[in-house]
């Protein structure tokens, strides 16, 4: 039997697990439900019941029957200790290693070198690593607390202007009758409704941003301003990472990772230009692999197996098939 790797990236609403071999050749690739807040009601099994069926289903895929790895890599959103012990022993490999999803963003970014990621999906969080390999991050303090110009935030943005100008006491705005629409209602007080009843999700809620992204496409001025903002703070969490790591004044990878970035050019903007003001030689990427491909390519590392020009173009076909970068 031929020896594999493993890796996991386990995120807020989809697990993916991917088997490949020494040489980062795709064999198998398997997803579950979500893996994150395990201090959640549930949520150890909830964690333990992604990563063994993603895995399961890649060894499925691949054909093959159950193995010990030569190394394992799993990113998991919110992963802490309790995580570690959560899913260890849903894992058979020589050498394991678990760490938030951040780590294996920045991988997708970097492919192993230096830099920053910031992530923005639901949620926000920004990590860096430099050449000495120290490590610091910003943000991600949650969506009670913080995740400043994640999609949740953004939607709440909204809500909170549309809920002004409904009353009178802030700018008009088209995101009102807008917000309604995307959640099938017609009236401000009826989508009130729905999100204190727990009727919307916090996914649910975080899905808005797209509804407020179209709204700015539109001219609204409200709209656009809140995508201004969400790219300021998302720039200034990456710009104080660099400068934590003593790397604002070199040519630093900055990565722009998620959901929030792919779908406004007007984030992106606002992004670059805050970035710039801390580090101005800054080099902004797009993740080159899917988050699930980082990871493995974070096992390879954890194999002690070198990353040549032809196992980075496995990785990066795998990543084709993988998706979701």
């Amino acid at each position: 039997m031929s020896k594999c790797l493993l890796g996991v990236d386990g995120g807020q609403t989809t697990t993916t697990a991917v088997v490949c071999n020494l040489t980062g050749r795709l064999l198998g690739l398997g997803r579950a439900g979500p893996a994150n807040h395990v201090w959640e009601p549930g949520g150890v099994a909830r964690a333990r019941r992604a990563v063994t069926g993603s895995i399961s289903r890649a060894l499925d895929d691949a054909g093959l029957p159950k193995v010990r790895f030569e190394a394992a890599f799993l990113g998991i959103t919110g992963a802490n200790g309790r995580t570690a012990r959560a899913v260890r022993e849903c894992v058979s490999s020589k050498r394991f290693r678990l760490e938030n999803d951040k780590v294996n963003a920045l991988a997708c970014v970097t492919a192993g070198r230096p830099g920053v990621v910031v992530i923005a999906g639901t949620g926000t969080i920004t990590y860096g690593e430099n050449a000495r390999g120290r490590t610091a991050d910003a943000s991600g303090w949650g969506f009670l607390l913080g995740d400043e110009g994640g999609g949740f935030w953004i939607a709440r943005q909204a809500l909170a202007a549309a809920g002004r100008a409904y009353d009178g006491r802030g700018e008009p705005t088209a995101l009102a009758a807008a917000l309604c629409a995307a959640a099938g209602v017609n009236d401000m007080w009826k989508l009130h409704g729905l999100i204190y009843s727990e009727k919307l999700s916090r996914s649910d809620i975080a899905a808005l941003a797209s509804t407020v992204r179209d709204t700015a496409e539109g001219k609204d001025k409200v709209a656009r301003s809140i995508l201004r903002e969400a790219g300021r703070e998302l720039g200034l969490a990456a710009g104080v990472v660099a400068t934590k790591l003593r790397m604002q004044r070199g040519r630093v990878t900055v990565g722009m990772v998620g959901g929030v970035f792919r779908g406004s050019p007007e984030v992106r903007r606002n992004f670059r230009r805050e970035v710039r003001r801390r580090a101005p030689k800054a080099i902004f990427a797009d993740p080159r692999l899917a988050p699930a491909i980082g990871s493995v390519l974070l096992a390879l590392k954890l194999a002690r197996i070198r990353l040549t020009p032809s196992v980075l173009a496995n990785l990066q076909q795998a990543s084709h098939v993988v998706g979701d970068k």
